[in-house]
């Protein structure tokens, strides 16, 4: 596994992380979670939203494996690929697979006018941040981001 996916990997768990932190969310209460700190719920919701996608990615790799061993998914033209029942299952994955990402987006402009109130709001805010930055794009600049995601985290646990 290269440098790129770990990154990646790490971050995706920053997210996880940093919205489990909000015991009021672990409890159910999210009126008082959300009067508390409004970014932890759409930080939260942003998580459902990545394992969302994540399982979808995971079913169509499955799905498009069995296609290959009993149908010849890969030897069939678009066509003909079109025309095998089971093969339109990729397609409604796909779509689903879109509107989860357009969620996601929506959610990460939600973020920009939220303030966070607290250090978790704010480390959730940044996790998303990493979990969205490509780590190949901006390396340095990622780094730098989880550790200061890290830092917050420390300074949070020592508070």
């Amino acid at each position: 596994m290269g440098t790129r996916e770990a990154m990646a990997r790490a971050s995706r768990r920053n997210v996880i992380a940093a919205i489990s932190v909000a015991p009021l969310m672990a409890q159910g209460d999210f009126t008082k979670a959300a009067l508390a700190d409004p970014a932890l719920v759409l930080c939260a919701h942003y998580g459902d939203l990545l394992r969302r996608r994540e399982a979808l990615m995971c079913a169509w790799g499955d799905h498009e494996a069995w296609l290959a061993d009993n149908r010849d998914w890969f030897k069939l033209s678009r066509a003909n690929q079109r025309a095998i029942p089971e093969g339109r299952l990729l397609d409604a994955i796909d779509d689903e697979f879109d509107a989860c990402m357009g969620q996601c987006v929506r959610v990460m402009r939600r973020l920009r006018a939220v303030p966070a109130r607290t250090i978790a709001g704010a480390v959730a805010k940044l996790s998303i941040v990493a979990e969205f930055i490509e780590p190949g794009d901006y390396p340095a600049a990622h780094r730098v981001l989880l550790s200061a995601i890290a830092d917050l985290n420390g300074i949070e646990r020592k508070g």
